[in-house]
């Protein structure tokens, strides 16, 4: 979240003596644009000994965010901490510091701007959840629903960020009902987004319950039609379920749009050995050694258990010695 657009509220509300001079400053440092010129005016505020010092911090964090776009963490780490030393009090400031420090892996000093942050003013939803983000990061996940849960109960409408965070972090606990409940509940305020149905959908994979989960992939399917992971997840639960053939257009529809997709073969080979078609079993298993090592070693084991094995191939050359090679 960007709050350089509070700079101008701020010294509106001030009442700052020079501000229809300084609008332009004021406008380029707040507003998006070009990165150099948003910090070249945000350092004429910066510079302006007349701003209060509230002014002044915000003036900082601006000019911080746009160095950040110019790929510049160190430079805006530096204006950061020197808005909050000019602001002690901005919880703001802090936690635009909080989100560097979690983007560069730093989960415990973002957690301690957070809870500064919370201390100072502790009815933001938004800081709970950016805390909540870390705790997940470090695994902490029983503090991370805590915190999402916080957020919840201060903004309980449309909170996605919380519901969705909150059901990503019980997903990881193996909290499997609530984290259905929660991507529910995602679903509920953006339903047109595909994330919450897959998100569900593994879960109740997970719990056996494929009818749910075959509901769900098919939705995902409708919003992001070439998905062809979904597609082959599908096909997993169908071939739980029994549903062979189903199963098998799935994996098929995979390969379609993925052609090299070596999980797509090995599943496929799997239905088909399930449906006692051995040689189709043996041919995808095959393609699966072909495409990717991440399929080989278990078709490898299928082809061996169907009495295939691996097709023949020439005898390597002999190894020569480095003597031989000089000879």
């Amino acid at each position: 979240m960007r709050f350089s657009a509070l700079l101008i509220a701020v010294l509106v509300l001030i009442g700052h003596p020079a501000l229809a001079a300084e609008r332009p400053d004021i406008d380029a440092c707040r507003m998006p644009g070009d990165p150099d010129r948003k910090i070249a005016a945000c350092t004429r505020l910066v510079d302006d000994s007349s701003l209060t010092l509230e002014a002044h911090a915000l003036a900082l964090l601006s000019r911080g965010l746009a160095r950040e776009d110019k790929g510049d963490p160190k430079g805006a780490l530096a204006d950061y901490d020197e808005a909050v030393r000019t602001d002690p009090r901005s919880a703001h400031a802090r936690l635009i510091r909080s989100s560097l420090y979690r983007y560069a892996h730093d989960y415990d000093r973002a957690i301690a701007d957070l809870d500064e942050a919370i201390r100072i003013n502790p009815n933001v939803a938004l800081f709970y959840t950016r805390r909540g983000l870390s705790y997940t990061a470090k695994r902490d996940y029983e503090r991370a629903i805590a915190d999402f849960t916080e957020s919840i109960r201060l903004q309980p409408d449309n909170n996605i960020d919380a519901y969705w965070n909150r059901g990503e972090a019980n997903a990881d606990a193996t909290h499997k009902g609530r984290a259905i409940a929660d991507y529910t509940e995602a679903i509920r305020i953006e339903p047109k987004a595909p994330r919450g149905y897959i998100a569900r959908a593994q879960m109740y994979q997970s719990m056996g319950e494929h009818d749910r989960a075959i509901a769900d992939f098919t939705e995902f399917l409708r919003l992001d039609p070439q998905a062809y992971g979904a597609f082959n997840a599908r096909g997993n639960s169908y071939r739980d379920k029994g549903d062979l053939d189903h199963a098998v257009a799935d994996y098929s529809e995979a390969i379609r749009i993925k052609p090299d997709f070596s999980f797509a073969y090995y599943d496929r080979g799997v239905a088909h050995r399930l449906k006692g078609d051995r040689e189709r079993a043996i041919a995808d298993f095959r393609e699966a050694i072909r495409l990717g090592p991440a399929t080989a070693s278990a078709a490898r084991l299928a082809l061996e258990s169907l009495g295939a094995g691996e097709p023949n191939k020439a005898p390597d050359a002999p190894k020569r010695g480095v003597l031989e090679l000089l000879k």
